[in-house]
């Protein structure tokens, strides 16, 4: 009998510190080093965008679409 309840609180215990590693967030990926990481890749997501659209914003109009917008007046 006692052998059974060793074994269960055992199971417990493992369960309990599990929980609590979770929480701190060592396991679940989210330690100081992944908010860093995640950070500097929004930070670069942002300069990709910025440079996209900057480069879009450089492109001629196509006389194409400046025909049909002609039309339209």
């Amino acid at each position: 009998m006692s052998g059974s309840q060793g074994e269960t609180h055992g199971t417990r215990k493992s369960k309990s510190s599990r929980a609590k590693s979770a929480k701190d967030g060592s396991r679940a990926g989210f330690g100081p080093r992944e908010k860093g990481a995640r950070k500097h890749r929004s930070a670069d997501l942002g300069r990709a965008l910025r440079s996209v659209y900057d480069d879009t914003l450089r492109e001629s109009v196509p006389d194409d679409f400046l025909d049909l917008l002609g039309k339209l007046s």
